[in-house]
């Protein structure tokens, strides 16, 4: 596996048994900075610096069984780092989502090791890559659905509502296919849902619709935490 580049264009390839990528990937918006200046408090708990490059062209080929297919797409790229891990001790629920009208979104919700909420927070992303902070205040996340793994037995939300009131989104979130658990235990010792969702809604009233991402952490443990609903 390689990952080179910097500033919004990098190249990603790898080649595995039966399977291979070489891709560009080059940035069509500036990169976005959480938080209004790129850095996230979390209190006693430290703080992370977090930028989101949330629209990235993305061509090359990719490799299946020795036949090579040219391939396009768009992807979305966060790096996110400081001394900020403790404060997720209960887990995270992550979201990305990039609209057909050229918006993006991304939130976080943060549980402590008592499955408190820790923090909210959440980037808007206009179709110029001009940015709006979001806090806890302006964000409503309800849970509609609900999984059960068949490998672990972990209990996972499994489809939202995402409110904005102030900015009049109203978003629903699901899988676009259930089971997209991961069981990395050699690796990162944890087990975690992370996946592909489908989103619909409406923004200012006029109907949208798009693709997104969303990573759900802290679920698949001895003691689960119930599922989350973040109300204003």
């Amino acid at each position: 596996w390689t990952m080179t580049g910097a500033n919004g264009r990098d190249h990603l390839a790898a080649d595995l048994q039966g399977f291979a990528f070489d891709l560009d990937l080059t940035a069509t918006k500036p990169a976005a900075l959480h938080n209004g200046n790129g850095y996230v408090e979390f209190g006693a708990a430290g703080g992370s610096y977090y930028y989101s490059r949330t629209r990235m062209d993305v061509n090359g080929v990719l490799t299946v069984d020795g036949q090579a297919l040219a391939v396009h797409g768009e992807a979305w790229m966060d790096h996110q780092w400081g001394d900020f891990i403790q404060v997720g001790g209960g887990g995270w629920d992550w979201f990305s989502v990039q609209l057909t009208s050229g918006w993006d979104l991304t939130i976080s919700v943060v549980r402590d090791e008592d499955r408190d909420m820790v923090t909210a927070y959440g980037t808007l992303i206009d179709p110029d890559g001009g940015t709006t902070h979001l806090d806890a205040t302006d964000i409503d996340v309800q849970v509609l659905d609900e999984w059960t793994s068949p490998h672990t037995a972990a209990t996972y939300p499994s489809a939202w509502r995402i409110t904005l009131p102030e900015h009049d989104w109203s978003l629903t979130v699901r899988p676009s296919m259930a089971d997209q658990e991961l069981q990395t235990q050699e690796t990162t010792g944890v087990i975690y849902w992370e996946g592909e969702v489908i989103v619909e809604g409406a923004v200012d009233g006029q109907a949208v619709d798009g693709l997104g991402y969303v990573e759900l952490t802290g679920y698949a443990t001895s003691e689960a935490p119930s599922l989350p609903s973040l109300s204003r």
